[in-house]
């Protein structure tokens, strides 16, 4: 006797042996039971997943002698025929060899012709989705109002290459990808009906590699039981399919997080001597990192799709992880996945990839980053082992003995857990008044001077101290302000609008006077101000940015 696949031997031929799609198996069976039969369906998914064996559930309960039920018999001559793909009334059709006008004009023909001696004719069209827009447009009609006697039903991978005169035309169903654990669990039915020793470890890989295809799934089980009839082991299944150990990818995570690039070489050389693709690796280390991601949360961690002892694992690791370096980690690798299948050496794309990762620095929020230039010894945040920064010892606090006033303080973020501090008001006397200083910090004096007031403090933004008079700052505008806003300004500083948030901010009765400057241009300030800012220069280094205009 010939041998026959398990993909096909193990056919589901009811609607309950159907895994994984509960949903579109359950609303068949109501439909058989209440005589509500569509005269078209569309069936949509990935591969594998059971479209085309659905199809022909639903041809056989349509045509099944004690029909329309929604439990086939399987021992009719309907029934048999159509599990044999020998019927003359249910006509499976391959979309991508018939996919031009003339095929769907020749079915147009042949479908006014009665079934031969079943219920219904019945056109089930796999991967309808090549059939040209011509094809297409030929078959709108005969959809719409197709005879008594016939239905058509669509199988297809990819739904949004089907016209919607197509789609509104059919009742539509989505098959969806089956887990892991549901793959897992019809391999080791098929295991122990065949009487196939495997261990769980094993039969979980074979379910993860089919990458929710059932289909995938036995196919391979048919693979590791020809290289190992006497048993399949997990070591088995990594050897024959090359999958990459979780060894190697968490001695590759452990590279990135300690900051060794030397072991770079050596694990892009063990990948190689063992066979595995660059790219393939890349794809799995993107996997590890997300199961980083999912360990960090009890709830999620329930979705790791390893063995036990490797979720754990991912549990211990991942307490010492932030959420933004491995948010920065999978963005690289992503990127380089993409890349690596146009790169013409993959090899060197993995070795700078896996380098570029080993020399990611500690993400740092603003405000730490701040913190530590200013020497405040913030709490030391947790990242990547080693690979905390010092605070640069070359700016320094200003000592509280110089003359130089201490600046304003910027408004820090508030979160749910820190309510916000009031801006301390700084006192400046007018002996100590300087021009550069009031220059440097002119936007923070404007925000205290305009609490509450957004518009106006963006205006007044606008503007330069342009020089110091007896009680006065006098500021310069260019063109970025209008003459009406300028005026709007000058009468609030005249009615003393701003007289209380100046007195609160230097500490003695000080008033704004406005002139226009038509030579000025307020990117000169913030240009002088970044560069005479030894702070701002020293962010600006740490992140990599640079100022703008």
């Amino acid at each position: 006797m010939s041998f026959l696949v398990t993909a096909r031997k193990w056919r589901p031929q009811t609607f309950e042996q159907v895994v994984g799609q509960e949903g579109a198996a359950r609303t068949l069976q109501n439909a058989l039971r209440a005589g509500r039969i569509a005269h078209a369906f569309i069936f949509a998914g990935p591969r594998g997943v059971g479209k085309t064996t659905t199809a022909r559930l639903l041809a056989k309960a349509i045509n099944c002698i004690k029909g329309p039920t929604p439990e086939p018999c399987n021992q009719c001559v309907s029934c048999q025929e159509i599990a044999e793909g020998r019927s003359l009334d249910v006509l499976e059709i391959d979309g991508a060899s018939n996919r031009g006008v003339g095929e769907i004009r020749n079915l147009r023909e042949n479908i006014r012709f009665n079934p031969v001696g079943s219920r219904k004719r019945i056109y089930i069209i796999d991967e309808v989705h090549m059939l040209t827009i011509e094809a297409f447009n030929a078959l709108l009609k005969t959809l719409e109002e197709p005879p008594e006697h016939a239905i058509f039903i669509f199988a297809t991978t990819e739904m949004n290459r089907v016209p919607a005169t197509i789609l509104s035309r059919c009742q539509r169903f989505d098959f969806r990808r089956l887990t892991a654990p549901e793959i897992a669990g019809q391999l080791r039915h098929i295991a122990d009906h065949e009487g196939l020793k495997a261990d769980d470890e094993a039969l979980g890989l074979l379910a993860r590699r089919a990458d929710g295809a059932m289909r995938d799934g036995q196919s391979l089980l048919d693979q590791m039981a020809t290289f190992a009839p006497e048993g399949i082991t997990a070591e088995q299944v990594r050897t024959a399919l090359g999958i990459v150990p979780e060894d190697l990818y968490f001695r590759a995570s452990d590279l990135v997080f300690g900051r060794d690039m030397a072991v770079v070489f050596e694990i892009v050389d063990e990948i190689d001597t063992r066979g595995h693709s660059p790219r393939e690796f890349l794809r799995g280390l993107c996997d590890h990192f997300i199961n980083f991601l999912k360990a960090r949360d009890a709830k999620s961690a329930a979705f790791i799709e390893a063995p036990l002892d490797v979720a754990k694992r991912y549990q211990e690791v991942a307490r010492k992880l932030e959420l933004n370096d491995l948010l920065r980690v999978l963005a690289i690798l992503q990127e380089a996945f993409t890349d690596i299948r146009r790169h013409p050496n993959p090899r060197l794309k993995l070795e700078l990839t896996l380098l570029r990762l080993a020399s990611l620095e500690h993400t740092e929020q603003i405000e730490e980053l701040l913190a530590n230039l200013r020497g405040e010894n913030p709490q030391p945040s947790r990242g990547f082992q080693g690979n905390q920064t010092p605070p640069r010892s070359g700016i320094k606090p200003k000592p509280a003995a110089e003359s130089t006033p201490k600046p304003l303080e910027p408004e820090s973020k508030t979160t749910a857990a820190t309510a916000p501090t009031p801006r301390p008001a700084v006192a400046i006397s007018t002996a100590t008044w300087d021009l550069d200083y009031i220059r440097q910090y002119w936007h923070q004096i404007v925000d205290q001077v305009c609490e509450g007031r957004g518009v106006l403090a963006c205006q007044l933004k606008l503007g330069r101290p342009e020089r110091l008079e007896e009680g006065f700052i006098v500021t310069s505008f260019g063109s970025d302000l209008h003459d009406l806003q300028l005026e709007r300004l000058q009468k609030v500083a005249v009615s003393g609008g701003f007289d209380q948030g100046l007195q609160t901010a230097f500490g003695s009765p000080v008033r704004l006077r406005f002139e226009r400057h038509a030579a000025f241009s307020p990117q000169e300030t913030t240009a002088s101000t970044q560069e005479a800012d030894p702070l701002d220069q020293e962010v600006m280094r740490r992140l990599g940015a640079r100022p703008i205009g």
